[in-house]
């Protein structure tokens, strides 16, 4: 599948909160009360993002017109989505994302690495693209696991 990685823009809100809606509730988790955290989460990243499109990295993948994928790294050190439609796994497009958002924040990051609290379905992908454990503060749900990509 070709795709193109390019900018987010204000438009894109609404189908972007609805595709990476119905990824998680497809490919994410199947428990109600996870989902509604995930989705709380993901539309205050949104938010966030609309009110300060400058502080970070948001790219989408679209096929053809349409969004197959989005990546959001807020602050340029901090991933917090990375999603792609389920009928586009393992096609490339979540480690296209992931290449064009690293270079993006190569130059950008201040803490020089991107940090993120991989789901337990996604660590595998995570190393494989380069990330190592690291440490957080935070109270993480069971099987999560964070995880840095060091910019050199």
């Amino acid at each position: 599948m070709e795709v193109q990685i390019v900018p987010v823009a204000f438009e894109d809100k609404t189908e972007l909160l609805d595709l990476m809606t119905r990824v998680i509730c497809t490919s994410v988790t199947q428990e109600i009360d996870l989902q509604s955290s995930y989705i709380e989460n993901i539309t205050k990243n949104l938010e966030w993002w609309a009110a300060n499109p400058e502080l970070g990295c948001h790219l989408k993948a679209v096929n053809n017109e349409t969004i197959v994928g989005v990546i959001l790294v807020k602050k340029f050190w901090n991933l917090c989505s990375l999603f792609v439609v389920p009928e586009c796994h393992r096609q490339g497009i979540g480690r296209a994302l992931m290449m064009a958002a690293i270079d993006d924040c190569r130059a950008k990051s201040d803490k020089r690495a991107i940090h993120l609290n991989a789901a337990p379905d996604e660590i595998a992908f995570y190393r494989a693209m380069g990330f190592i454990p690291s440490k957080s503060d935070q109270s993480l749900p069971k099987g999560v696991e964070p995880m840095k990509f060091v910019l050199r």
